[in-house]
């Protein structure tokens, strides 16, 4: 009988390994991350003596941060449940659609594999560290938001990202690989939640990325479309001036995050 039972509590103990399967609640093993090439980047706006920018092949999410998946970090860190977190890091509205500091309410069901929103890029950066992971930069983010959408009635990206400007925030928001999957693998980059990246208030030129006030200013006035990679790119505008609009701890209802990661 003792042999019995010890068979059926390893098997147990398997099966909630290889699940993650604890506690009535499904503890997501690693999430699939897809592999970006790298290569050379042109920033959107750019400087007559700007340079393009070369990366080098990274690791990247294959889809945005879930509440689920955002739900075991907040168990994990007790500083960035709602009710403790520092304002200083987060605004008031951090997970406020959640039920409590470590629910996401009954209500909720139908939102635990879409992208956790509300959430600060300093809660972004802890999670993705908390991962072994980071934030993308811009130009990662952008070079792997660029690739080709498949499974979609649009032929060009830029028609499908205006398409998505164009309509009102969804009442219960989609779960994620709900809009379409790009050339490299990766879903939903455009078409479901705006994304943090690291240097999100930053503007990138030369490969550097430490913010430039100059640049800054002649991105957001008239004289920024002379320098810009195609004026008729009216989404790349939009996301851009969106970003330099963000504070750090601020938490808004279509704002999440994706991670990436340094190949070895």
């Amino acid at each position: 009988m003792m042999i019995r039972n010890s068979a059926i509590l390893i098997i147990l103990f398997s099966f909630t390994f290889s699940t993650g399967f604890v506690g009535g609640e499904r503890n997501y093993a690693e999430k699939k991350m897809v592999r970006i090439p790298g290569g050379n980047f042109t920033p959107f706006f750019r400087l007559p003596n700007s340079q393009p920018i070369h990366l080098k092949p990274f690791l990247m999410d294959e889809t945005a941060v879930t509440n689920q998946e955002f739900l075991e970090f907040v168990k994990a860190n007790p500083q960035w449940r709602r009710s403790r977190v520092n304002l200083l890091f987060a605004d008031s509205n951090y997970l406020k659609y959640w039920e409590s500091d470590l629910s996401v309410g009954e209500k909720n069901k139908v939102l635990y594999n879409s992208p956790v929103v509300y959430v600060s890029w300093f809660a972004a950066r802890a999670y993705a560290k908390w991962r072994g992971k980071r934030l993308p930069s811009v130009a990662e983010w952008e070079m792997a938001g660029e690739a080709r959408p498949l499974n979609t009635k649009y032929k060009k990206l830029t028609d499908l990202i205006l398409a998505w400007y164009q309509k009102p925030n969804p009442k219960v928001l989609p779960p994620v690989k709900s809009t379409y999957r790009n050339a490299y693998g990766l879903y939903d980059m455009h078409g479901l939640v705006w994304e943090w990246t690291f240097d999100f208030n930053s503007f990138i030129k030369s490969g550097d990325s430490r913010a430039n006030t100059q640049d800054e200013l002649q991105l957001f006035c008239a004289s920024s479309s002379l320098y810009v990679k195609d004026k008729d790119d009216y989404a790349s505008f939009l996301r851009y001036s969106y970003r330099g609009s963000l504070k750090g701890n601020f938490c808004i209802g279509n704002l999440g995050f994706r991670c990436a990661k340094d190949l070895k």
